[in-house]
């Protein structure tokens, strides 16, 4: 039921992905390099948090943000 659960929660970061990439369409732009940025940052972060913790809530988040991140990037360009 967790894995489920999880995994549900975790795939509602695509419409919240869009949903703020349409709340916020005229900062997407000015913020791409910034964006880019913040993926490389949390996609480390994962990588370090994947070797010493192994704590799914965390990585759930942190994959969490990067999918929102991601979609709002992609949809940004599609403005």
């Amino acid at each position: 039921m967790s894995l489920l659960m999880n995994t549900l929660i975790f795939l509602t970061s695509i419409p919240v992905g869009y949903f703020l990439a349409w709340l916020t369409k005229e900062e997407l732009e000015p913020g791409r390099k910034w964006f880019k940025l913040f993926i490389y940052i949390l996609v480390i972060i994962i990588a370090v948090a994947l070797l010493f913790y192994r704590d799914l809530p965390i990585m759930l988040s942190l994959g969490y943000m990067v999918v929102i991140t991601l979609v709002s990037l992609y949809r940004g360009g599609k403005q």
